[in-house]
């Protein structure tokens, strides 16, 4: 059926800077309706638009792993917005033929950066092999004061160690969590057994903060649910210190929802990043950093590194049958990950808007990994991936709803590489650049490819990217759904596919200080600075995306992620934790 049909119109849990919206639909089988979408704070006159929602039409996900249909819908974000503060957003379907109803006026606030109340009661808390003197309202170990513990209450952990393993299932209230942090006086140590058990069990988990503390020593540090236990309700953990341990937090509970983990430092046991261990050892001997799953999660300003995979969505397998337990509305944002021999970033299993900007991605084997996702949009904005051995982006196992607009990615192989059958993906104002060919042991240089990858879905589009022409060979070998082509330029790409016929040729000198990557060095951010410089070729040729790069300067925006005269992208905790 070619009409539209507009089904229920579902807000997902707002986050600090980002609203996401998904509408159900029926028809519309030409795939020719549109959502348009406008928003502004509450109180002002002027309408400012945002990307249209993603049109996302049962595409086939994970085709190999097991099948997922994705739904029939609509859906996308207003994003980079002020935490705390109410906005009106209109949505306004339009379908040629026919069926659209009237614009939707929805109010939605985004959510505050958790506080603690300066009047909560304070408890204080000793290592149970305290000596000293107590303060008054004092507890000796943390088993006791998690027995004790109410809602609205500080545990101020005083310096020592705690040795666990903890459970606690503490039951914050929403303005008045339970928080568990350092008192101030020296570090304040939780310590778990070893390798081979958890330290701190947060299933069913409350409105709990943890802050300021060390977790050390132990498989995962935080454990918060697995696929269909209760999971964890907003927690908090933000300013932390993570070392010798498998995992930092994992969490596979599809209940888990409004979290906020900011400003932590996290060190896995991987005693090297290169080469990656074959066998299916890649994943060993640690494993995640941050590894979470539900909906209306913030992971912002983090430290990530000497993890197989850095952060990433939990491997959770098909979604349940509640839209409302769909893993969607998940920001990662400011993070700094490296050290990792596997994935610095990956969206796998995510559903809908989940978004990934402005996170620096280093020393490992893939830079951003969507492999599979569930319909989308998944969006990948302005990162600034460097020193990466094989893919920048790993677009595996059929994923689909891909939004990559504006990041600058620069791999030792080919530029853009992946898997040849991702789907509906749009590929915008990119900068990506491979490495120079290296002689194999006979001496023969092989292809460092532009682009080798392709799709299965005709309305996927590549424009206004930029590549470099990274060796002599074949420039372009591209999967159109029934065949492969090789191209030689970006104007035999666009006569052959239609794709890139605003795009441009781009190299190393383009920046302000770069080199071509090579496989397995390693790099620290002051080797590079992806800036670009006055005369780049990528100044001045993308395209205007709303609400993503409003407020250019010149003719139109640059390609990747910094604008001309931009500062460097802050990445990793802030000077203040939890600022």
């Amino acid at each position: 059926m070619a009409r539209v049909e507009p089904g229920e119109l579902i807000v997902d849990p707002p986050t600090l800077e980002n609203l996401g919206f998904r509408w159900y639909i029926a028809g519309d089988s030409n795939r020719n309706a549109s959502v348009r979408v406008a928003y502004r704070p509450v109180g002002e006159a002027v309408w400012r638009d945002a990307l249209p929602l993603l049109r996302v039409h049962h595409e086939l996900a994970n085709q190999d792993y097991g099948v997922y249909r994705t739904g029939n819908l609509f859906a996308g974000s207003v994003m980079f917005l002020q935490p705390g503060t109410a906005y009106e957003v209109c949505l306004v379907m339009d379908d040629p033929d026919g069926g659209a109803p009237p614009p939707k006026r929805l109010t939605v606030s985004t959510r505050e950066v958790p506080k603690i109340r300066p009047d909560a009661p304070l408890r204080h808390v000793y290592p149970t092999d305290y000596r000293g003197e107590l303060a008054a309202n004092a507890l000796l170990g943390l088993e006791a004061a998690l027995r004790e513990a109410r809602p609205g209450e500080v545990l101020a952990l005083h310096a020592g160690v705690y040795r666990g393993p903890f459970a606690a299932a503490l039951k914050g209230q929403p303005g008045l969590p339970i928080v568990i942090r350092a008192a101030g006086d020296g570090e304040a140590i939780l310590e778990g057994t070893g390798h081979q058990a958890d330290l701190l069990d947060l299933d069913g988990a409350e409105y709990v903060h943890l802050e300021q503390l060390s977790l050390r020593h132990a498989r995962t540090a935080i454990r918060a649910g697995k696929r269909g236990q209760a999971g964890a309700v907003g927690l908090v953990v933000r300013g932390c210190k993570f070392s010798d341990v498998v995992s930092g937090i994992v969490a596979t509970s599809e209940n888990s929802r409004d979290w906020y983990l900011a400003d932590n430092e996290l060190e896995g046991i991987n005693p090297t990043w290169y080469p990656r261990p074959g066998d299916n050892k890649y994943m060993e001997p640690a494993h995640t950093g941050i590894n979470v799953y539900g909906q209306g999660i913030v992971v912002c300003y983090n430290r990530i590194r000497r993890f197989s995979d850095a952060l990433a969505i939990a491997n959770f397998g098909i979604p349940v049958d509640d839209l409302q337990r769909h893993c969607v509305a998940v920001d990662f944002y400011g993070n700094d990950l490296s050290f990792a021999q596997d994935d610095c970033l990956e969206t796998d299993y995510g559903c809908h808007n989940i978004r990934v900007y402005r996170n620096r991605c280093y020393n490992a084997h893939t830079g951003l990994s969507v492999q599979p996702s569930y319909g989308g949009p998944i969006y990948l904005i302005r990162n600034e991936v460097y020193g990466i051995t094989a893919l920048s982006f790993k677009l595996h196992n059929y994923c689909t709803g891909l939004v990559i607009y504006h990041n600058t990615c620069c791999s030792a192989r080919d530029g853009l590489s992946s898997f040849n059958r991702w789907q509906n993906g749009h590929f915008r104002n990119n900068l990506i650049l491979g490495g120079d060919p290296q002689p194999d042991a006979r001496g023969n240089l092989p292809n460092v490819r532009a682009i080798n990858t392709g799709t299965i879905t005709p309305y996927s589009t590549l424009d206004y990217n930029g590549y470099r022409r990274n060796g002599p060979g074949q420039f372009i070998l591209w999967f159109d759904g029934s065949k492969s082509a090789s191209y030689q330029s970006l104007a035999e790409f666009t006569a052959g596919t239609g794709h890139e016929a605003h795009g441009v040729i781009v190299d190393y000198e383009d920046f302000v200080r770069a080199r071509p990557p090579a496989a397995g060095a390693t790099v620290q951010p002051e080797n590079w600075d992806l800036r670009l410089r006055p005369t780049a070729a990528g100044i001045d040729r993308g395209c205007v995306l709303p609400n993503v790069n409003d407020g250019y300067e010149g003719t139109a925006p640059d390609l990747g992620c910094y604008e001309l005269g931009s500062e460097p992208m802050h990445c990793g905790p802030r000077q203040a934790a939890g600022e």
